[in-house]
């Protein structure tokens, strides 16, 4: 069989080589093989999310899996045809659940398939997006390509015991549309949502007193709902800060741990996002990670201002590149850098 041969130790060497590389595997309908799976990380191999991804598009596309358990570092997927609508999955751990949104959600979408899925695990845990990034600053880019998914989030899952249950409604996409964010803005407004679990609430005020305190000495203006008390299994906390325009998406968000204040949740959230603002991009770098790869697969050229060009971003237009054909080119400008993706020409 020939299959799209991946080196998963390539750039950062992190999960989001695999979750790029199956998501095309299951939109091109290629098989892959991808190994060194995070070989040079502390912990090598696959974690419980980059499975549950890996088991989750399995099952929705009949496709046929190997080398998906915790530990591996070679994974082989061969796409089928999709078998499934409605799906749940309990992770049994704080798992990220938005890791694995973030294969699923385009691999069914640009498929023009539909799913109804629910997923048990870790809602707002480190090294990934929280809920509310992904329901808002993801889903408001994702839909501005052509993706659109619905989410709701029934318990909030933070680490160590997970429990988070999230469901969400996948639709088949049209195809995706190219983008064209290449004007600088100020950004003068700015969201908060700051939430806690099983804590008591003054943390969720104390976050968000702090971001605002910060924010507001930026010069930006705050709009922030009221500090929510979230059912959880664990106690957390967590903290987002956005604005959403037709023409701009930045986010950055902030979890808690146990020993750091709630006031460093507050200044770390709001610093990210002061700097992402200011920069004049377009998309914060780590939603640049996440949309800037697809658009290698709309039919014109896409040019994207960003603040930085990350090694998770230079990986996943590797990989877009290897799958689709698409060339790209980083342009730089003072404070930001534009990012070209042009569709390959065989296409």
């Amino acid at each position: 069989m020939d299959y799209v041969q991946v080196d998963g130790s390539r750039g950062e060497g992190g999960g989001q080589i695999l979750r790029t590389a199956v998501a095309f595997s299951a939109i091109q309908a290629r098989p892959v093989r991808i190994d060194r799976i995070r070989a040079g990380r502390d912990v090598p191999g696959l974690k419980r999310q980059h499975v549950s991804a890996l088991e989750v598009l399995a099952k929705v596309f009949g496709g046929e899996l190997e080398g998906a358990s915790e530990g591996s570092s070679v994974v082989t997927f061969v796409p089928g045809k999709q078998q499934l609508q409605r799906l749940s999955l309990d992770m049994g751990t704080a798992a990220s659940i938005t890791l694995v949104l973030q294969a699923v959600v385009p691999a069914v979408a640009l498929t023009r398939s539909h799913l109804d899925l629910e997923l048990v695990g870790g809602t707002d845990v480190p090294w990934s997006p929280t809920y509310d990034y992904f329901e808002k600053v993801v889903r408001a880019a994702y839909e501005s390509v052509g993706i659109d998914f619905t989410l709701a989030v029934h318990r909030r899952g933070y680490y160590p015991r997970g429990g988070g249950r999230v469901t969400a409604s996948i639709g088949p996409s049209a195809g995706l549309r190219p983008l064209d964010l290449t004007e600088k803005r100020d950004v003068r407004e700015v969201t908060l949502l700051s939430r806690c679990g099983r804590l008591p609430r003054h943390v969720a005020e104390r976050q968000l007193e702090s971001a605002t305190a910060d924010l507001e000495s930026a010069g930006f203006a705050v709009a922030s709902t009221e500090p929510a008390e979230e059912q959880s299994d664990s106690p957390g906390s967590s903290l987002l800060a956005c604005h959403l325009s037709p023409s701009r998406f930045i986010g950055a968000d902030g979890i808690g741990a146990k020993g750091k204040p709630a006031e460093e949740v507050g200044r770390e959230t709001a610093s990210r996002f002061t700097a992402a603002a200011r920069s004049g991009g377009c998309l914060d770098p780590n939603l640049a990670d996440m949309v800037i790869p697809l658009l290698s697969l709309a039919p014109g050229r896409s040019r994207i201002l960003v603040p930085a060009v990350t090694p998770h971003l230079v990986s996943g237009l590797e990989l877009a590149s290897q799958f689709t054909g698409c060339s790209w080119s980083v342009g730089q400008g003072e404070g930001v850098k534009t990012v070209t993706v042009s569709p390959s020409r065989d296409r």
